[in-house]
């Protein structure tokens, strides 16, 4: 649905009464023949690989557990999750060395190696969790990160901001082999992808956009409680965004308004000023910030157009270099 623009009418608006039961999205990806390495941006709700891959062309699915160096990317290009040690394995029920399988269950944030029998596209519809990305200091680190299908940076656009990835020690897997990304300003980033990315020291770094929810969890709405999300630049250039309400895929459409703080008089100084959010989905543009620059934005539940009860809800924010964020939404309303 397209964007509907920030509305600052007052009025009493339908009342809520769809309830979710889950922050779900579907993650699509496309699969080549082979082995490729896929970012798993969502918890799927059947996360056994038996189940999840049933009816696809996947017979292999590996998750690495142990921290990687260089030398198995330049002496061992092509993957082999056989002979190399630290991965955990599926292998589909049909295949003779199902009998090895140790991977049990897949997990939203983390990196596979897939293998495809044959070229497909993988539908996978799960639950957003809000994790950050945590890097090993002066390790590899198995990585993705959610970006656009359309108009994803460059590597170098990426981590331009971080010293601490800002290199060239990048591998990505192509046609089954792991590729040293030589030129980070002329290669993109793609949904669904992963890699792997050393990390020269510690780092909590996460993308251009840095996107802080009031709880671990995400945001979370209580009553007239207000409840932030945190935008911070951490580019070396000016950096728009936009925020957008998913009422798709099973999540509510929550009644949101942003709170300003406005001057009345100078007797009675500010006050909070609710401005109203349309109703279902919308879209926000907010203006570029410079490099470190940002805001606070202060959100609260209309609670007068919902009816009592929990519900659950989905955030997006995009950014003009073509990176996303994903804000699960947590909103209660007393009887």
């Amino acid at each position: 649905m397209r964007s509907k623009k920030l509305s600052i009418a007052f009025g009493v608006l339908a009342m809520l009464v769809c309830v979710a039961t889950a922050q779900t999205r579907t993650q699509t990806i496309s699969l080549e023949k082979g082995w490729n390495a896929v970012w798993l941006e969502v918890q799927p709700t059947n996360a056994a690989p038996a189940a999840l891959f049933a009816g696809t062309s996947v017979d292999i699915a590996a998750a690495y557990t142990l921290p990687a160096t260089e030398a198995q990317f330049v002496k061992n290009t092509a993957v082999n999750v056989q002979t190399l040690a630290g991965w955990n394995v599926w292998y589909a029920p049909y295949r003779a060395d199902a009998p090895l399988t140790r991977l049990e269950w897949l997990a939203a944030n983390t990196g596979y190696l897939l293998h495809a029998l044959e070229a497909a596209t993988l539908t996978v519809r799960g639950e957003v969790q809000a994790a950050r990305v945590r890097w090993t200091p002066n390790r590899f680190n198995f990585v993705g990160f959610p970006v656009a299908e359309a108009g994803a940076p460059t590597f170098k656009q990426f981590f331009q901001g971080s010293p601490t990835h800002s290199h060239n020690k990048i591998y990505r897997l192509v046609n089954g082999a792991w590729r040293q990304v030589l030129q980070p300003d002329a290669e993109t980033l793609r949904a669904g992808e992963a890699f792997w990315i050393y990390s020269a020291g510690a780092s909590d770094y996460q993308g251009p956009l840095s996107v802080t929810a009031n709880t671990s969890d995400g945001l979370v709405l209580h009553d007239a409680a207000k409840g932030n999300i945190e935008f911070r630049n951490a580019t070396t250039h000016p950096l728009a965004f936009s925020l957008e309400q998913v009422a798709a895929d099973g999540n509510a459409a929550l009644p949101l308004a942003a709170v300003l703080r406005v001057a009345v008089s100078n007797a009675i100084g500010t006050v909070d000023a609710p401005v109203a959010f349309p109703d279902g989905a919308w879209v926000q543009d907010f203006p570029a910030f410079d490099a470190g620059g940002g805001m606070t934005l202060p959100l609260v539940l209309r609670v007068r157009d919902m009816q009592p009860g929990s519900y659950r809800g989905l955030l997006k924010v995009t950014t003009d270099l073509g990176t996303e964020t994903w804000v699960p939404v947590r909103a209660t309303r007393e009887q």
